[in-house]
């Protein structure tokens, strides 16, 4: 059985020892993502703190700076995120009471979450602003009003962005829904006992 496959024909009752073997094979590969996206994070503000801020270089401007400063909170936050959810979701307790258990499962892994949405929209903005900031100061057409080039910037950044929101549904559709839907139906089954 895997995780990427739908085991249950729709509307059939899923068994609850299937859904809890998937879940758990789900959570610990989420496990093991998150724990790297915390090492990558910290490495990259690491790197952009020695870059950007510790830099003796000269042609560093202040502007240069304080860019760096806050790429260096931005993977900060990232970073303490990832490690918030690796730890939340290391922590799981599969004894908890089933329907407790099947609840929070399912929380865990639907797509839009307020505490996620929150950290999505705050790492966009802020790295739209910044992006923005940084580009906008390179040398563009002459022609070209600083109007002109916020809107190209912007167009290709949130361009970006949508392939980036698309690829990350794809995998969630195919990875974390066909588990979200068997656990919603364990749980009307729980619920209706």
């Amino acid at each position: 059985m895997t995780i990427k496959r739908k085991i249950f024909p729709d509307g059939e009752v899923p068994h609850l020892d299937q859904v809890v073997d998937q879940l758990k094979r789900l959570d610990s590969k989420n496990t093991r993502l998150m724990y790297r996206m915390f090492i990558l994070y910290v490495v990259f503000a690491v790197f952009y703190l020695g870059l950007m801020i510790l830099n003796p270089d000269p042609e560093l401007t202040l502007a240069n700076r304080i860019q760096g400063v806050i790429y260096v909170l931005i993977f900060v936050i990232a970073a303490i995120f990832f490690r918030y959810h690796y730890r939340k979701t290391y922590q799981v307790d599969y004894s908890a009471p089933i329907l407790k258990m099947l609840e929070d499962a399912r929380e865990r892994h639907k797509l839009l979450r307020p505490g996620k949405m929150w950290f999505l929209v705050f790492i966009v903005l802020t790295c739209d602003i910044v992006v923005t900031w940084a580009l906008a100061e390179r040398t563009w057409p002459a022609s070209w009003s600083l109007l002109t080039i916020i809107l190209v910037i912007q167009a290709g950044y949130y361009a970006i962005m949508g392939i980036s929101y698309l690829i990350g549904y794809l995998v969630w559709r195919k990875k974390s829904r066909p588990l979200v839907r068997n656990l919603t139906m364990l749980i009307e089954e729980f619920k209706r006992e």
